[in-house]
């Protein structure tokens, strides 16, 4: 950290160039690899780390040393071969985290195929947008989500079975993942990857329009992965995986990047509070990667008094805003817990006027850099409208800068409210809301007014000790923010609609409400 610039005009704290209006990393450059021909597995085993631990089942203790699990994505990848998976052809998988999961997924990309991950959640309406916009060749699931696929007349491949569910056609068997495991990976074919190479494609959560299929290379994940190793520490640790692989901060950012650094990955199929905390005493974890509402509950919880957090050194919060206010809470709560969360080469622009912003201006935030996305998949209209000419990717995020350098996340600009004439962001509403000691979660949005346009309105779930209302709601609010961001309108409701990330459902607390009147 603290690096000098070579060029001056790049302000040492902030790293901001005020002639380029470019914001620059304070770590290297990374040094990525030259050669065009080559794979992120190769890459994540291209060190020989033998009897270390990999993989660890959380619920069983079952674990696969790096020299196994190396050694059986050979083996399915040699099984993938010789029933006809190969190079660009898409595999989707729809099941929870598991360590079979993992070998599934690299044993695809090393025979040169492409995975296309799913939410085991999705309904069979979802699932089915996905199979006809990615066209697998085959399916990854488990016995208790072959109902949701067996419609869609695929070859299966079944993770955790020995016996054939009834549901499935005994014109089209499945195949077992067992039986892959026992393919000789000596007759595994030579297939040439490159870096350009599509390796997945992770779906848009569509949470703001039609879900659409982001297409990842093995250079973006090599990338990507580089990135954390510069970035990450430098002992072997012990990281909890809670966030789901089917989503990019888990099959990247957790998966691929901790492998590839040789550190330990204690596996959970499911998120379940108390669990998560009954690994991390078990398994001594070192590192804990989650999302902003498991943030809210370590501060809130009552639980964590009960287990032992001694081995935990790292926390880091990423897949959403996480607000200013709950990153101080949880320092003043853990202390002894380094928190952190993720930062590229980026660009703070006006939203009208399209120029560059200095630090402490808020605008849209612009990144650029080896990992992101060529684009999505079938979809070139959405693929233009998210990149300029030169490959900058426009978040949608409604950022600033710091003279530090540390970046705030304020909100989507999409979600952003317009208040007559001002831009009111939810998240710093809800940030307000949520330290309040009798609001366990809450979450804001605009709501049309034929004279404002748009009125703050707040969503609360009332925590047990529950005396509130809507005015003593909207007097709380009105103390701490300006007159134009006050909360109009109060609805209590039963629980936040979330993605698995924790991404606010907004359109859904819109449609609920609608649906009330």
């Amino acid at each position: 950290m603290g690096k000098a610039y070579s060029s001056p005009n790049i302000d040492s704290r902030s790293g901001y160039d005020s002639v380029t209006g470019i914001y620059h990393s304070k770590f290297p450059p990374i040094d990525l690899p030259s050669n065009p021909f080559l794979d992120i597995v190769t890459c994540i085993f291209y060190v020989d780390r033998g009897i270390r631990k990999a993989l660890v089942d959380a619920s069983t203790g079952r674990s696969l040393t790096y020299e196994d699990l190396y050694g059986q994505v050979r083996a399915a990848a040699a099984g993938l071969s010789q029933i006809g998976i190969g190079h660009g052809d898409v595999v989707m998988i729809v099941a929870p985290n598991s360590i079979e999961y993992v070998v599934a997924m690299f044993a695809v990309m090393f025979v040169g195929g492409v995975v296309t991950t799913v939410n085991p959640a999705h309904t069979v309406f979802e699932l089915a947008n996905q199979v006809k916009d990615s066209n697998p060749k085959l399916i990854v699931t488990i016995p208790q989500l072959v109902d949701k696929v067996v419609s869609f007349q695929l070859p299966l491949l079944l993770l955790g079975a020995d016996q054939t569910p009834p549901t499935i056609s005994a014109a089209l068997p499945p195949i077992f993942f067992s039986d892959l495991l026992s393919s000789d990976p000596n007759k595994l074919p030579a297939v040439r990857i490159r870096q350009c190479d599509t390796a997945a494609l992770l779906y848009s959560s569509g949470t703001t329009g039609r879900s659409k299929g982001v297409i990842i290379s093995h250079r973006n994940l090599i990338a990507a992965t580089s990135q954390m190793e510069q970035q990450g520490p430098d002992e072997v640790e012990t990281y909890l995986s809670i966030v789901p692989i089917f989503h990019i901060y888990g099959f990247s950012r957790i998966t691929c990047a901790m492998l590839r650094d040789g550190h330990t990955l204690v596996i959970m199929p499911q998120f379940d509070f108390e669990h998560m905390l009954v690994a991390i005493e078990r398994y001594r974890v070192t590192i804990l990667p989650i999302v902003p509402p498991i943030v809210n509950l370590l501060i809130r919880s009552s639980l964590t008094s009960k287990y032992d957090w001694t081995s935990l050194k790292i926390v880091g919060s990423g897949g959403a805003p996480l607000s200013k206010e709950m990153s101080d809470a949880f320092a003043d709560r853990y202390p002894h817990i380094i928190f952190r969360q993720a930062n590229l080469k980026a660009k703070v622009v006006d939203v009208e006027s399209g120029r560059c912003l200095p630090p402490n201006a808020k605008g849209e935030l612009w990144l650029h850099g080896p990992n992101i996305t060529k684009g999505y998949l079938n979809d070139q209209a959405a693929t233009s409208a998210s990149f300029d000419a030169e490959g900058w990717l426009y978040t949608g995020d409604f950022v600033y800068f710091d003279e530090d350098g540390f970046l705030y996340v304020d909100d989507r600009i999409k979600e952003l409210i317009k208040y007559k004439a001002f831009q009111v962001a939810p998240s710093e509403l809800e940030a307000i809301l949520l330290q309040h000691p009798e609001i366990k979660d809450a979450a804001v949005i605009g709501y049309p007014d034929k004279d404002a346009g748009e009125i703050p309105m707040a969503f609360i779930v009332c925590s047990e000790k529950n005396t509130l209302s809507e005015d003593i709601i909207k007097a709380y609010i009105a103390r701490q923010v300006a007159p134009y961001e006050k909360i109009r309108r109060v609805v209590f409701i039963d629980e936040i609609p979330k993605t698995s990330t924790g991404k606010i459902l907004r359109q859904e607390l819109a449609k609920m409400f609608t649906s009330k009147l």
